[in-house]
């Protein structure tokens, strides 16, 4: 049982690794041809009617996407692929199944992982605006693959996600708290539903 877990663990990093090769090209690569385009735009972002975002966090890349009806009105979509690390505030309690034995006992999150990876995100989202160069996204989403390092734990969340950018010329910067109900199947088909709070520190990108 432990080999399996090892040999699963390595299946997993290998997987991360060849993701990590075909997602930061391809980033960099539209990182780019966004520069080149944007140079040519004078206009605020947030100004802007059609507003178009592509991010990157820890391998994965988000592109978002929001209309503006009027100032106080701005609508739009998140989707995001890769792996996205995102880290758990609190400390909820699950019932955990071990290597030893097949029945479960009470545990809390944190003692098995304190960090986890979402493999496939949508989300839809309102934007405020707070000042030329500050907004916030605010929106319902759902993540298929939500996972830790423990080769063994896999699963779904949906809950709210909140974020915070900084916009400089074509650039901005922030960060995104979600509050999901997480939907884990450990092991085995051994399912454990919990509320997190969870912490994405570092969000990077360009405004097109």
């Amino acid at each position: 049982m432990f080999y399996t877990a090892r040999h699963k663990s390595c299946d997993k990093v290998s997987k991360y690794i060849i993701m990590n090769k075909i997602f930061v090209p391809l980033f960099v690569f539209v990182f780019l041809v966004g520069i080149l385009r944007a140079q040519k735009i004078k206009q605020p972002f947030l100004e802007k009617t059609n507003q178009s975002s592509l991010s990157a966090e820890a391998i994965s890349i988000s592109f978002s996407y929001a209309y503006k009806f009027n100032k106080k009105a701005i609508f739009g979509f998140q989707a995001q692929f890769g792996a996205g690390i995102r880290f758990l505030l609190n400390n909820p309690t699950f019932n955990h199944l071990s290597d030893q034995s097949n029945e479960s006992h009470k545990c809390k999150v944190k003692t098995v992982t304190n960090s986890y990876i979402e493999m496939l995100k949508f989300q839809l989202f309102y934007r405020l605006t707070i000042s030329k160069c500050f907004y916030l996204d605010v929106g319902p989403y759902a993540t298929w693959g939500i996972g830790s390092f423990d080769a063994r734990v896999g699963g779904r969340s949906l809950g709210i996600e909140l974020s915070g950018y900084s916009t400089r010329s074509i650039f901005f910067m922030g960060l995104r708290f979600q509050g999901s109900y997480v939907f884990i199947e450990y092991r085995e088909n051994f399912d454990n539903n919990y509320f997190g709070l969870f912490l994405t520190p570092v969000v990077l990108g360009l405004n097109f």
